[in-house]
């Protein structure tokens, strides 16, 4: 696969520091008038505050309690069933409230997740058991097997990694056939237009585009047809966002199971949707760089040293690692009454297009008050189709 395409592929917080700052406002004197007691207890909780992110930066790096314990647990799969850190986009983690017990539950394609299973580490003192939800069951040496172990999702992954997309891994060949050309598909397409909009449907969209797309395999199996799809557009050079029309048909005979025409007011209302979650996150990240005790400077550092905490990152690794400062339009966010800063970085190790161990798109969520690490979430891309 192309650089990209890979590039285009993407509570808890019981912390010792925010423990330590419990401990300090516990110990506060009680005045009389509730007027000075607030104002003394804001007073102490900024210069705790200010002195825990000190002590923080100070220290180097300090993991929550949740991502140490995620930590711990990823570490336990690794070593009793060969979990990998390209494996973790397939699983949803959830840490219990007391720490003790991590889950790992699969999500994203059905497809896949229907195979994986869920995976359970419980920490104690004495250390980490894991436990997985199809032990003790017949597995299958082949990706064909209903159920896959880490070794069948690795061999996934590897055919992943060398440029098949997922369909292409999952499902006979007789739902991938494609046996209508792109000509074809237009031209089937101009047809349906004409005959389900009328003869002179097509006369203000001179333009026309056709593309390939996958349709869920459940759906596919369901009316009979494989997976593939073609969908046309028709639209006018200069007005695609304003009026278009769209045909849909299967790739494999050609029918047509969709004909629709496209407005503005569609779009418009989208736009309205998409403007007002926008307003909510920058207020929401107004207020979380308004409480913030550290610069974005140092939770840059602080991530990285995570990153080469948590994953192991070789220094190598860390000089090729790039910071994406414009990632996403809000770095700031409120999570509860705690501001969080998040960096995202990119790596990819090759000169080449191939895929390395460990490229992809890193997350790191810090504490925009103490600098403590809140989360670290690794992306190799592999999990989607690119």
């Amino acid at each position: 696969m192309k650089r990209e395409d890979w590039q285009g592929v993407y509570a808890l917080h019981g912390d010792a520091l925010d423990r330590r700052v419990r401990q300090a406002l516990g110990k506060l004197p009680q005045e009389r008038r509730a007027v000075h007691v607030r104002r003394r207890w804001a007073i102490l909780l900024a210069a705790v505050l200010a002195l825990a992110s000190a002590i923080a930066l100070a220290a180097g790096l300090l993991l929550s309690d949740r991502m140490d314990a995620r930590t711990s647990a990823q570490r336990a799969l690794a070593a009793q069933y060969g979990f990998t850190p390209e494996m973790e986009a397939f699983f949803d983690c959830e840490v219990s409230l007391d720490g003790r017990t991590v889950v790992f539950s699969p999500r994203g394609m059905e497809q896949i997740a229907q195979r994986l299973g869920v995976y359970t580490v419980t920490l104690a003192e004495e250390g980490a058991s894991a436990s997985w939800s199809h032990d003790g069951e017949e597995i299958g040496k082949a990706l064909t097997s209903p159920v896959w172990d880490t070794a069948l999702l690795e061999q996934a992954l590897a055919r992943r990694a060398a440029g098949e997309d997922w369909a292409e891994i999952l499902l006979p060949e007789r739902m991938l056939a494609v046996n209508i050309t792109k000509e074809q598909a237009l031209a089937i397409a101009r047809r349906a237009a004409e005959a389900e909009l009328g003869a002179d449907a097509l006369a203000a969209y001179p333009q026309a585009e056709a593309h390939l797309y996958y349709e869920d395999a459940q759906i596919a199996d369901s009316d009979g047809h494989g997976v593939r799809r073609w969908e046309v557009w028709f639209y006018q050079e200069g007005r695609i966002g304003e009026e278009w029309l769209t045909v849909r048909l299967h790739a494999d005979d050609g029918q047509v199971f969709d004909c629709a025409r496209h407005t503005q007011e569609e779009q418009a209302q989208i736009e309205t949707q998409d403007a007002a979650l926008i307003r909510q996150a920058d207020a929401r990240s107004a207020e979380a760089q308004a409480r913030a005790e550290i610069t974005r400077a140092q939770a840059v550092e602080l991530a990285r040293d995570a990153l080469a905490q948590v994953y192991g990152l070789t220094q190598a690794q860390l000089d090729r690692l790039e910071w994406q400062e414009d990632y996403a339009p809000s770095l700031y966010r409120m999570e509860g009454d705690m501001p969080i800063i998040t960096e995202w970085f990119w790596l990819w190790q090759g000169d080449r297009e191939a895929f390395t161990a460990g490229d992809g798109l890193y997350t790191v969520e810090v504490n925009a008050q103490t600098g403590v690490i809140e989360n670290v979430l690794y992306d190799s891309g592999l999990s989607g189709n690119g």
